[in-house]
This record gives C-alpha cells, sequence and structure tokens, in this order.
C-alpha cells in the first residue's frame, strides 16, 4: 500500500496527539524524551517540516511504541 506525502502527514499529527491524550502526556515532555527539538515537532505538525525515518524512529522511542503506529490508520 502506498501513501502520499499529505496523508503520513495526516496519519503522523493524528497518532501523535492520540498517543499523547491517551498517555496524559504533553507533546514537549514526549520531545524531550525523544530528543527532538520542540520547535522542530510544531513544525512537522503544522506540516512546516519533513522527517526522515530516524526522526520517527526517535518519535516512537519517546513515545514508547513502535514507529508503526505513528503511521497507523485509524481504526474504523
Amino acid at each position: 500500500m502506498s501513501v502520499s506525502r499529505e496523508r503520513a502527514a495526516e496519519l503522523l499529527t493524528h497518532n501523535l496527539r492520540r498517543l499523547t491524550a491517551a498517555s496524559h502526556t504533553p507533546l514537549t515532555v514526549i520531545a524531550d524524551r525523544a530528543g527532538i527539538d520542540r520547535r522542530e515537532l510544531f513544525a512537522v505538525l503544522a506540516g512546516e517540516q519533513d522527517v526522515d525515518l530516524d526522526w520517527l524512529y526517535q518519535l516512537a522511542d519517546g513515545l514508547g511504541v513502535p514507529a508503526s503506529e505513528l503511521l497507523r490508520e485509524p481504526d474504523e
């Protein structure tokens, strides 16, 4: 299955917000845990910056989830 860049960005934003809400953990704390600059994280969520796989793995590690969870389609 091929996912467009725009859809991947939507999924990342959706899943990141879902995971942080479920854990009651602010995005700033997740960024710190992942070793990601907070401004960079918010730029990615705003669609102003692209990321690479290393960045996704860092973010997933900060969340304590597999990287695939960040690009998972929502359950129907």
